[in-house]
Formats: structure tokens, sequence, C-alpha cells
């Protein structure tokens, strides 16, 4: 069950929770809280398949012609990777997952993914794509369409 707080008293102990459905507490049952994480955003999500496909791309990251053949594929075989080089700082515990991920969690594994995965280990040259990257948060103030839409007017998938 989910809830937000709505109002609070000056010494921050007593709360006024508006659950997001109908509850059957007893006054005076002790309850547990936990604060919800935010997960990586939709806009993470889409740069990062975005980027998956430009990786495939045989006018980006070119690893179609070295045996990947989907950006799914690519993306699995990330987070294997992951999964295996960065157990603890992640707190990895069964079989890893982007969608988990905060914020900040994702924007560190899309950091190291790039370098130590892409660049480092698959040899591939992404600073094209960050460079694109850029100049589309330029363009998209005055268009609408995300990343996709506008590397297929620079570079067709």
């Amino acid at each position: 069950m989910n809830g937000k707080i709505i109002c609070s008293d000056d010494n921050h102990r007593e709360f006024t929770i508006l659950l997001d459905q109908p509850a059957s507490f007893k006054l005076g049952q002790e309850v547990t809280l936990n604060l919800k994480k935010q997960i990586r955003s939709l806009k993470q999500n889409a740069l990062w398949w975005v980027f998956m496909d430009w990786l495939l791309s045989p006018n980006g990251g070119d690893l179609i012609h070295h045996g990947y053949y989907a950006a799914e594929a690519i993306h699995e075989n990330v987070k294997g990777w992951f999964e295996c080089r960065y157990p603890h700082e992640f707190k990895i515990d069964k079989k890893f997952t982007t969608t988990t991920l905060t914020r900040e969690e994702f924007n560190r594994f899309l950091e190291l993914a790039n370098q130590e995965f892409f660049v480092e280990e698959l040899c591939v040259d992404t600073s094209g794509f960050w460079i694109d990257f850029e100049k589309y948060t330029s363009w998209q103030t005055t268009n609408p369409g995300g990343m996709k839409e506008y590397l297929k007017e620079r570079m067709p998938f």
C-alpha cells in the first residue's frame, strides 16, 4: 500500500497520510513506514534504448557487425556484465534489473556501462552519440519528439 504525507505537526512526529486505497487500520495499531525510492525516469529509460539502437546501428556503434542482432541482446549482455562486475556497489542479490535503480544509480550504471563496457571492453567510440545527445538537448527546446526522432533526421537506423 502506498500513501503520501499531506500534513505534519511542528515537531514532525505526527503525520497525516493520504493512502492510495482504503485500509482497515485500527487505532493504536503499529505500522512500519518505508520511503519510496525515486526509480529511474522515463527519459532515462528512453535515452538508454536510443543508445542501444545507436550502438547496434552500422551508422553508430556498428555492433550489428560484431555479433549482436538486437538492442535487447546488447541490453541483456550489459546487465550480465554489470551483475558480475558490480554486485556489491549496487546491492545486487538476484537477477539484475535496471527498472529498480534510482535515478542516481541509473546515471552511474549508464556511465559505467558506457566507459567500461562499450568503450574499454568492446572498443566502441561512443563519443559521437554523446555529441549528438548534447545537440539534441538544444534541438528539443524547439522541436517535438524524442532523441530517436532527432537521430532519424541525422542518421537513419
